[in-house]
C-alpha cells in the first residue's frame, strides 16, 4: 500500500478509492481503533468485493479485537472477586 500519497494521481478513481479507505483502516488499526478498521475495510470491499488483503485485514481486527475483550473480562473478573473477598473478610 506505501504511504498516502504515493503516485495517488495516476490511479483511477474506483482504485484511489479503495486505496484511501484500506489506508484509514491501516491507520486505525496502529491506534487499536479496531471497529472503526473493520468499517474503513468492509467499505473498501464494496469497492473491490472479493480483495484478500482486506477480508484478511477484517479476520485480523476480529481477533484482536476478541482478544482485548477477553483480557477486559479478566480483569473485570478478578476485581469482582477483590471486592467480593474485601465485603466477605470484613
Amino acid at each position: 500500500m506505501g504511504t498516502h500519497a504515493e503516485t495517488d494521481e495516476h490511479l483511477d478513481p474506483e482504485t484511489k478509492a479503495y486505496n484511501d479507505l484500506i489506508n484509514a483502516g491501516n491507520d486505525y488499526v496502529k491506534i487499536q481503533l479496531y471497529a472503526y478498521a473493520i468499517k474503513k475495510y468492509k467499505q473498501a470491499l464494496l469497492v473491490k468485493p472479493y480483495d484478500k488483503y482486506a477480508n484478511a485485514q477484517i479476520y485480523m481486527c476480529k481477533a484482536k479485537f476478541r482478544k482485548d475483550n477477553m483480557i477486559l473480562a479478566a480483569i473485570a473478573l478478578v476485581a469482582v472477586i477483590a471486592v467480593s473477598l474485601v465485603i466477605f473478610l470484613k
